[in-house]
């Protein structure tokens, strides 16, 4: 009776056989019938992939597209982040400028001779376009009163209606209710300065004769004349046009303020009383 190998016995021999056919297959790799194989299949194989790769793409874009999509957000708001930050930081240094320049333009005021003067951060401006006024952070305590007037960049703002221990409200010269004295800085002629609302020009009212000659750019300051509101010397402004008023006898004076005054940061309170 023939006796069967072991099991164990017959694994071996596959595994022998099988690692002899790769050593040889392996040693044969350049061999002709060998490389026709295997380019054989593999110009069989290429369309298969090449069509696998097209049917699958869209399936791989949309999976790359759906795992990145957390990854692209992340980077966009953090670039949006980076972008808010340097706005926020351009728009606080621009202010700062800004603010320094009023700063500078209220504590230069050659004018003020040896008044003495209170400096006030404006805390309010003008409420709506019918409002004229501004409030500023200095009042009774520091020394500011009612009658006061107020002036910044070099020019005339107003002058102070009401104050209170901290704070105090200052008309400014485009209200249509202002009155300032107004000295022709060339010539000496006087007149009267009035308000025409925001963003509009002053007018002056003279007695000069309408055949006199008044330059364009002419400056205009305040009179100073007995029992006036204001000192003199205040430059108000400067002449942008000249034309016929109280019916043909006199001049009419059409003058651009030195100082936008609902677009400050600083103003100048100057200590003066008239007499």
């Amino acid at each position: 009776m023939a006796i069967s190998p072991p099991t164990g016995s017959r694994t071996r021999v596959a595994v022998l056989v099988l690692a002899s056919v790769t050593l040889v297959v392996i040693g044969l790799r350049d061999v002709a019938v060998v490389r026709d194989l295997r380019e054989g299949a593999a110009e069989v194989v290429a369309p298969v992939e090449r069509a696998l790769g097209t049917v699958t793409s869209p399936f791989r874009n949309a999976w790359h597209g759906i795992t990145d999509y957390e990854d692209v957000k992340r980077e966009n708001d953090r670039l949006r982040a980076e972008l808010a930050e340097t706005e926020a930081a351009g728009i606080g240094r621009s202010d700062a400028e800004q603010q320094f320049a009023d700063l500078t333009a209220a504590l230069d005021l050659p004018f003020a001779g040896d008044l003495p003067t209170v400096t006030a951060r404006v805390v309010s401006g003008p409420r709506s376009n019918f409002s004229h006024a501004i409030e500023i952070d200095k009042g009774t305590d520091d020394g500011v009163a009612v009658g006061m007037p107020a002036a910044a960049g070099g020019g005339l703002v107003g002058r102070v209606t009401q104050a209170t221990a901290g704070t105090a409200r200052v008309e400014l010269i485009t209200d249509p209710e202002f009155r300032v004295g107004v000295r022709l800085a060339e010539g000496g002629a006087l007149g009267t300065a009035r308000g025409q609302g925001r963003g509009e020009p002053l007018a002056v009212d003279t007695s000069i004769n309408p055949r006199t000659e008044v330059a364009d750019g002419t400056g205009v300051v305040t009179s100073g004349v007995d029992r006036s509101a204001y000192p003199p010397g205040i430059p108000v402004g400067t002449v942008a046009e000249v034309r016929e008023g109280s019916g043909g006898l006199a001049l009419e004076l059409v003058v651009t303020p030195l100082v936008e005054a609902d677009q400050l940061s600083y103003v100048t309170v100057l200590q003066w009383q008239p007499e």
